[in-house]
């Protein structure tokens, strides 16, 4: 599995030579208009003014087609869905080794799970990486047209219009968000049960709201320790940095430098921190399917781990006793109101987080 920390370096290469072969396009297309000779006379003197001559400039101006917008769009379209494509392989590809390393009871018999993923990507599912792609492309090209229009008229509309714009972008932008978010456990659920996009989404879904304290819970602690570590990362790289420079006697002024090396040490941090994001979150779609299609008896028995089985125990019997706490509360209040706060107040209530501990087995 240590080759999977290298994938991110591959997904580089590929966004690298997109966005070569976008820009070489991009060239061809910005000259694709019917040129057009512009002359013009310019006059040049001499240093003391006393002579002058005329000379004929002549240059070659392209004139764009009436159609050569929508050849931009289309272009800049293909830009963000050939980036979200290699973005979702290679967020399946990593989903579909954590998911053979899950779903096998013999740890023993995995082997290349990465490259098997990879190969069970380009396979079966270019498809639905596809499909969930473009719908992320066709935001971030609505929001690029909002922009623009936003650039071109921000002199000329009122404040109204201007607030209105400002929420529509703030919407739209939310709305990825979301949709990157359902995308990613959509493609993990895809993984190992081999579906297409809309059924995965579907399904995901609904594990998600069966599971939504813990879905909050996750997210929060471990956004925050991979925070941490990129923290750690930059804060390491521009410590170095300052030293390192710090020293060199022809150079005049540190900070720049040090702060280019922090932005390249945060997004190599952000690129490899990544897998084990996806790792994380593949680890817990599994772990809701296999809680709700097994219960730990003879030929059901669950495929996690004995240390998550055991915190599986105690955060169900936590969350009971959570929504125990929370009924006997409603009672109270339902019972003041009736004037028998007093005798509700007097019955024993448990402990809303008790101390559990699974015994060894």
């Amino acid at each position: 599995m240590i080759i999977i920390l290298f994938t991110p370096i591959v997904l580089a290469l590929f966004i690298i030579a997109w966005a070569a072969l976008w820009s070489f396009v991009s060239g061809y297309i910005y000259t694709a208009g019917t040129a057009t000779d512009l002359t013009f006379t310019r006059v040049y003197t001499d240093s003391a003014n006393i002579s002058s001559r005329d000379a004929n400039i002549t240059m070659v101006y392209y004139q764009d087609h009436e159609y050569i917008i929508w050849v931009w769009l289309y272009h800049l379209f293909m830009l963000y869905w050939g980036t979200e494509f290699f973005l979702a392989c290679h967020e399946m590809a990593i989903a579909g080794a954590f998911v053979q390393f899950y779903w096998t009871r013999d740890k023993s018999r995995i082997h290349f799970p990465v490259l098997k993923s990879i190969w069970w990507v380009f396979r079966y599912h270019l498809g639905t990486v596809a499909f969930g792609s473009c719908i992320i492309a066709i935001i971030q090209l609505i929001r690029t047209i909002l922009a623009y229009i936003q650039n071109k008229t921000k002199d000329s509309q009122s404040e109204i219009v201007k607030y209105l714009l400002m929420c529509l972008q703030c919407c739209l932008w939310c709305f990825e968000k979301v949709m990157k978010f359902i995308n990613r456990n959509a493609y993990i659920y895809t993984a190992f049960k081999g579906s297409n996009f809309c059924t995965s989404c579907k399904k995901v879904f609904g594990l998600l709201m069966s599971n939504l304290v813990r879905v909050g819970v996750i997210n929060c602690v471990g956004s925050f320790i991979l925070f941490m570590g990129k923290f750690l990362v930059v804060m390491i790289t521009g410590i170095l940095g300052y030293f390192m420079m710090n020293k060199d006697e022809d150079l005049y002024y540190w900070a720049i430098p040090v702060l280019i090396a922090a932005i390249f040490a945060f997004a190599v941090a952000h690129t490899f921190f990544s897998v084990y994001e996806i790792g994380i979150d593949t680890i817990f779609i599994c772990f809701a399917e296999d809680e709700t299609k097994n219960d730990g008896t003879a030929g059901r028995e669950y495929y996690m781990s004995k240390n998550l089985m055991e915190w599986v125990d105690n955060s169900s019997e936590a969350l009971k006793n959570l929504k125990r706490k929370k009924g006997q509360q409603k009672a109270q209040a339902r019972a003041a109101k009736q004037g028998k706060s007093e005798d509700v107040g007097n019955k024993p209530t448990d402990k809303m987080y008790p101390d559990l501990e699974m015994e060894n087995k």
